[in-house]
């Protein structure tokens, strides 16, 4: 077997040797992947402070001494958090923690796009590098016809040259497909925590569908980003009501008593209420504050459901364009030029034509059948970004 031909072999065999890896695997293998617990910790952390919020105010512990009457005086100070401060701490607490969770929820989901869209990407290499494979194995026949006109006097040593070349040039695209495979497999790999030294396959079709656009578009007002901002108006309201509360002047209830007073034979118990007013607080200033966020936070969702839907406008037109290219491709164009390229190296190796003419209509195919493979990539990825862009989740192919 030549050099040539056992390279191709290699190239064709060494997905037999990788591991095969389906859609579905890979995003079940999101589930152990090393960002999927992150989202989860960051909500632990803001139920927890939902606790945290209840707290009271801490006591006041005072102890005192005097030369004259009492030698000790000790009391403490215990606030009366009665006026809602700490159901409003708490229902703010609440809201953020309502935010966290639809922020964890988008955060899985991209992250299972991202793996969509990685898998996409070994697919796509996978058939390139089979596509050109042909194409090498291809390039090595018209060597050997040329090898074999001119041994038998009909044919020309630059014909021969020119074949030998071609040959070379689809190899070395061959090398290089395979180069971007395992590329592509250590990023796969790298998002859902395995070895990027590991050997993958994308095995199984290509994600895909057909769906209306009125059918996306009804889609949006569940969308993802919507909810996230629906929750940040929701917190920047509670944060509102609980700067709003401050307000109220702070109640405490005290208890102190006297010892060792000369001038008293008993131990003397005080109690009394003390009201702390936050007139130095600047609780306007605070509350202008937060009801500029929330006014904000109003304006980005208004702002938002005008970008989503433009944006899923914009991307189910893409996906049309992508799809009606990839069917044009398969139905019309790779057809005609198999059959164009056929015909042309039966006319060289009859001697009807020369080996440009086969050369040209092989390179042509090639280029048809690595445009396919880009085709079905683009289509897939577009179906994939229509799905995003809908509000739905990638994962749910």
């Amino acid at each position: 077997m030549s050099r040539a031909a056992i390279a191709i072999v290699v190239c064709l065999a060494a997905p037999a040797h990788a591991e095969d890896v389906t859609l579905d695997q890979a995003l079940a293998a999101v589930a152990s992947a090393p960002a999927t617990p992150v989202p989860a910790h960051e909500l632990a952390s803001a139920e927890a402070r939902v606790a945290a919020a209840g707290a009271w105010p801490a006591p006041t512990v005072r102890i005192e001494t005097n030369r004259v009457t009492a030698r000790l005086v000790a009391g403490v100070a215990v606030p009366l958090p009665i006026w809602g401060t700490v159901g409003a701490a708490r229902r703010a607490a609440a809201t953020h923690a309502d935010t966290v969770r639809a922020e964890g929820t988008a955060t899985l989901r991209e992250l299972r796009h991202r793996v969509v869209l990685a898998w996409i990407v070994l697919a796509h290499t996978e058939d390139q590098r089979a596509a050109l494979a042909t194409d090498a194995q291809q390039a090595a026949e018209l060597e050997r016809i040329a090898r074999g006109r001119l041994d038998a006097g009909a044919g020309a040593d630059v014909d021969v040259t020119a074949a030998h070349a071609a040959r070379i040039r689809a190899e070395l695209a061959v090398a290089t497909a395979t180069h971007e495979q395992a590329a592509a497999a250590a990023q796969l790999a790298g998002e859902l925590g395995w070895d990027p030294l590991r050997a993958l396959h994308a095995a199984g079709p290509l994600p895909g569908g057909s769906v209306t656009l009125d059918a996306v578009r009804r889609g949006l007002p569940t969308h993802p980003e919507r909810i996230i901002a629906l929750r940040r108006i929701a917190e920047g309201e509670a944060n509102e009501a609980s700067v709003r509360v401050q307000r109220r002047p702070a109640l405490a209830f005290e208890v102190s008593g006297s010892f060792a007073d000369p001038t008293e034979p008993r131990t003397d118990v005080m109690l009394a209420l003390s009201l702390e007013l936050p007139v130095f607080s600047r609780i306007g200033d605070q509350l202008r504050a937060a009801r500029a966020q929330t006014t904000a936070e109003r304006a980005r969702l208004a702002a938002g459901d005008a970008l989503l839907d433009g944006e899923l406008v914009a991307t189910y037109r893409r996906w049309e364009a992508a799809t009606e290219r990839l069917m044009v491709l398969e139905r019309d164009v790779l057809p005609a030029q198999d059959r164009a390229a056929t015909l042309a190296a039966q006319a060289f190796r009859e001697g009807e034509r020369d080996l440009a003419s086969a050369l040209l209509a092989e390179r042509d195919r090639a280029a048809v059948r690595t445009e396919i493979a880009t085709a079905r990539s683009d289509a897939a990825t577009a179906w994939i970004e229509l799905q995003l862009a809908a509000g739905g989740d990638p994962g749910a192919h």
